[in-house]
Parts: C-alpha cells; structure tokens; sequence
C-alpha cells in the first residue's frame, strides 16, 4: 500500500508580526495553581466587543463549564492602560465596553487543579494546559490567528505542544490559524523527557513528564513507533507532518485526541507493570488512530464546533467504538500483544456488556445520543440504565468485522470501510447512514441490515459467528473451576458460598452503605436502595471489610433478614440468596482450529500464530 502523505503547515516566516489575537501567558502564581492572561485584541473601531469562553472541548462530550475557574477579569486600553467597563453577559461570554480604543487588553487569572486530560493544572514542578480550558476570545474572530507568548518559570527548561514556532528558535511564542487550532493543541511545561522518531516521513515525538527514573522513554518510543506504522498502513493516508504525544506521568489516567497531538496521563511505575504498560500501549494505539477517525473524519454534527452547547449525535459509537475495537487490534497487529493476552481483552470487554443490565434497557444508537447527560455523569443506577458507546461499540465493530470477512471470503474487511469512510465523507461528515451504505458497498445489504438492526436493538449481541470464523470458544473462569472441582470434591458437603445478593458495599464514617444495587438481583427484590446503611444480616452485625466473607457461609436459596437504615428509620428485608452467574464471557482458541478457521484468525491479527503463544 503506498503511502500519501499530507503534511501539516509550516511556521509562517513572513506572517504578521501581530496576530488578530494574542496571549501571554504568566506563572507568577504557580504555587497556588494559577496561571496570568493577558489578552490582546484590536477593536477595529467597534464600540463593543464580546468574548467567549468554551463551555466543553471537543473530543469529551459534556459541558463542563470552563469559565467556573476566571478570576479577577478587567479590561482597560491598550494603548493608555485606561480602564474599561468589563462585564458578563452569561456563564461564558463577557462585554467590554471599547470607548474609542484601537486595542483592547483583558487581564484574568486562572485557577488550574484538575488533573485529567480536558482540564487544567498548574504547579511549581509544571504546567498542563487545555486550550478549552484556559482561553477566552473574540466571538467574531474565531477564524483568526491566535498567538501565545509564555513566560516559563526558570525551573521549566522546555515545551511540548503541536503549536508551531512563531519565529524559528523560538519556542516560547507559538501561533494557531484559528481558535480551532488552539483550542486543539494542549501545551505541557516543565522538565519533559522528549524522544522523537520518523515513521512514514513524518516527524514525531514522546513528550515523557514525571517520569524520572522510573519511565524508560526510548524504550516505549520503539513501541509507540510500531503502532504508528501499522495505524498509518492500515489508512493509507497521512495527514500531518509532525505529531505529539504528550505523556504525563502524573498518577492519573485517561488519553484524549487532538489532529496533531494526544494527551495521555499514567503513572510514573505503569513501564514497571507489565498488564499496566499493555494498558498504556492500548492507550496510544486509541487516541492516535484518533488522528483519522473523530479528529478528521467527524459525525456530520460535529464537522464545525459550537462551543457554546452540545452537539448531539448518533454516531459516537463510530467515532468511539470502532476505534476502541481498533485499538487492542492494532497493538496485536503490531506485534506488542500475543494472542492470548488479545483475546483476554476482547474478553473483557464482553463480560463488561453481558452483565450489564443497562444493555437490555439502552441502544447503541441512544447511548451515542446522550452521551452529554449521561456517559460522564454516572451514578448508582449507571450500570442498570445505560450502556458505554464505547465498549458496547468495540464489540459491535468486532461482529461487523467479522461479518464482512466471512462475507467476502477475507478478501474485504472493516479496514476497506474506514477507508472508504475516508476517502469519501472526510470533508463532508457522515452520519450512521452514510456508515451503513459504506458497509454495503464493501460487503452487501445484508450486512448492512444486521448493522442498522443492531444499533437500535437492546437484545443480546449473537457471538455465535465470531466463534465459529476464527476457532473460538468460551470457558469458565479458573476461579469457576475451582469451585466446581471443589463442589465434586466435596459433594456430601452442603453447597455454601457461591451465592450472589447484586449489592455493592462502600465504608461511610464507619458504617457499611449500600453504593449500588443490581437491577432484578436478590437485593433489588427484597427492597434495599442504594444508599441505606446496612446494620445487620441474618441477625448479626456486618462490616463493609467482612462482608464478602460472611457471604460465604450461605448458600442459594437461603433466605434470610436484613436491618437497613434508611434516612435513619430501621426497617427489615428478607432477601433470598441466588447462585453466583457463571462468567463464561472468556474467550480462547479451540483445541484444533480447522485450517479454514486458522487462515481466519492470521487474516484477522495481521501475524502467524507462534505456537508459544497459544492458549
């Protein structure tokens, strides 16, 4: 496959030497989590001039209220240093009053303590900035270059953003096309452990921060370099020139996209841990492939961003989902994964649906929907009302894979769609429709029908195809065979443990409070509510520490009493026990594939089977 090769724009030598829109930006106040802006923007002799301030950043899809974290805003003349009336018109807009002045300059202070990838934090040892996050702009001028001058502290020896240079040699001052461009490009300070590599004539780089010791940079950019290529194979089509990835280790987690950048937060150990670092590497694998699909191949909906509301779509499984079932796929692919240790997460992830009750209750299709009030605000009831458009999505990609395989006989796979999808609604958008009509055309009506019905069912998904495609089969747990092995063992012996309530327990001032309750489980039936204090079971106090073990003495089919307090009146439940649900969700190779099933499973991961690796 050859490779295009689009690169990204190149530093502008002879552009203005003043931006529309200019920053500096200021850490006089590092210690308490702030960061000083001063904003700069020319009236052209308007009497008044409105700002804005997003209220969520693309790519995480909940408003979260940026401007919560303004202080101390004022505005005055840029000129004279007049000051000028300044005031908010809503949560995240204010006007200022320009009285003649040829410039306007607003001053705000930032408070920055929320570690994760969509927020801000500021401290002595660095800074982690999120464009969403941290600027205000001119509501007319979204479309103009935005300039950032920063005054690092003297302990901060370098940069790492995709923001490009301003002048050559600069790297402190950096320029956006447009707030898009800003908005989109996270800026790391501190002392950053950066390695760069070269894969398909493009340059990229691994911004390591807090790593120490303990984070071995070069050795994850030979592993960040394979996944690169083997995404950047699977495409065919490169659309950037220079590329980064932004690794904090912060003892935190969580990735989020951006076209010429990621962001990925870890532990400083995670290199250490060996499932840790697969997880990690799962994680790149995720958020680059975002470079093509969500960053760059959008839902139609969110071809231009609205930072002011949401943007509800259907399509969030495409733009989630299918790169969350890439992902895993891609690090197989790469060679980074063995077998085993692939089809242990697929396995996960269908344990993570299957005993899900809110996969009988939500759809595909709606989960994508209300991704804004639901995805990011779970609560007790979470887990029995709603379904994740991510894991849910993988596995719907994986069936659609596979249907598309066993249609054409592996001549044609997901792969051919995505490059369709590409090459088709890249400059336009799609929609679920537009997804389905590239299904068809790579495959046949069919499909696409199996496709369109399964986005807006709530039944069970049918695995039946995927198993018998690549020689695959389920079994139970090792945990579950044990207790067989010890049931046969001991069958004169009643039965006890292995007994399941559907409650989960969290310690509260030393009491033991019900978190969350399982739809139709024993606890839900006999009346217990997520937050009741459980006092006592059978007659006997319990602790949250023991609860598991006192469990363990019952069997299915006991009934037996329980004291709760709710809102502080006592009331007594009977409940009766169930059988613990057998896990039999996990996925290995049959003992002899056929030779059909084995050209499959090589087709699919892209390398041979060693026969080391297999289960």
């Amino acid at each position: 496959m050859v490779l295009q090769v689009n690169r990204g724009m190149a530093a502008d030598e002879n552009s203005d030497e003043r931006a529309s829109v200019q920053y500096r930006l200021s850490f006089r106040q590092a210690d308490t989590h702030r960061v000083d802006i001063e904003l700069s923007v020319p009236t052209d002799g308007k009497e008044q001039i409105e700002l804005m301030m997003p209220v969520w950043t693309p790519g995480s899809y909940l408003v979260r209220e940026y401007a919560r974290q303004v202080e101390q805003i004022t505005a005055c003349n840029g000129l004279n240093q007049q000051e000028l009336d300044i005031r908010k018109s809503d949560k995240n807009h204010w006007l200022v009053a320009c009285q003649s002045a040829e410039e306007v300059v607003v001053r705000y202070s930032l408070y920055c303590r929320e570690m994760s990838v969509r927020t801000n934090w500021v401290e002595r040892d660095f800074a982690f900035l999120t464009g969403a996050a941290t600027f205000l702009t001119c509501s007319d001028m979204l479309d103009h270059p935005h300039l950032v001058r920063i005054d690092a502290l003297p302990n901060w020896p370098n940069v790492a953003t995709s923001l490009r240079e301003w002048k050559p040699n600069d790297p402190w001052t950096r320029i956006a096309s447009s707030f898009d461009e800003l908005v989109d490009s996270p800026i790391v300070l501190g002392a950053i452990d950066i390695q760069s590599f070269e894969c398909g004539e493009a340059k990229h780089h691994l911004a390591t921060l807090g790593g120490e010791t303990f984070w071995d940079t070069p050795s994850a950019v030979k592993d960040v370099a394979k996944i690169v290529e083997t995404e950047q194979k699977l495409w065919g089509d490169i659309p950037y020139g220079e590329y980064w990835f932004l690794n904090l280790a912060t003892e935190s987690g969580g990735g989020l996209e951006h076209d010429n950048s990621c962001v990925l937060m870890t532990g400083r150990w995670t290199q250490r841990q060996k499932s840790k670092y697969l997880d990690w590497l799962g994680l790149v694998s995720h958020e680059f492939f975002h470079t093509w699909n969500v960053r760059r191949l959008r839902p139609k909906v969110l071809m231009q961003y609205d930072y002011n509301n949401e943007q509800y779509t259907q399509e969030l499984w495409v733009a989630e989902g299918i790169t969350s079932y890439y992902d895993d796929l891609i690090v197989a692919r790469a060679g980074l994964f063995k077998p085993k240790e692939y089809l242990d997460r697929v396995s996960k992830s269908i344990a993570s649906v299957q005993t899900a009750p809110g996969r009988l209750v939500q759809s595909l299709r709606d989960s994508s929907f209300d991704s804004w009030i639901k995805f990011y605000r779970p609560d007790e009831n979470a887990n029995n009302s709603r379904i994740s458009y991510y894991v849910k999505g993988s596995l719907v990609g994986m069936l659609l894979d596979t249907k598309i395989r066993s249609n054409t006989n592996d001549q044609k796979s997901l792969d051919d769609v995505m490059r369709l999808l590409w090459k088709t609604h890249r400059e336009t958008g799609y929609t679920n429709e537009d997804f389905a009509a590239a299904v068809a055309e790579v495959s046949d009506d069919s499909v696409k029908s199996w496709l369109e019905q399964v986005l807006d069912s709530t039944n069970d998904l049918d695995y039946d195809g995927l198993l018998e495609w690549y020689g695959l089969e389920w079994k139970l747990r090792d945990s579950d065979k044990e207790k067989d092995k010890e049931k046969e063992s001991a069958a004169e012996r009643p039965a006890y443990g292995n007994v399941y309530v559907g409650l989960d327990l969290k310690a509260e001032q030393g009491r033991a409070m019900v978190d969350k309750v399982t739809r139709d489980s024993p606890a839900s039936m006999s009346g217990i509510l997520a937050g009741d204090e459980l006092i006592s079971f059978d007659g006997f106090r319990i602790t949250t520490e023991g609860w598991n073990e006192r469990l363990n003495l019952y069997k299915p089919d006991d009934v037996c009493k329980c004291l709760v307090a709710r809102r502080g009146k006592i009331l007594e439940l009977t409940i009766r026990l169930a059988a613990q649900p057998e896990n039999g969700w996990t996925l290995v190779r049959v003992a002899k594939p056929t030779e059909d099933q084995e050209a499959h499973w090589r087709s699919w991961l892209h390398m041979p089977l060693v026969e080391s690796d297999a289960p």
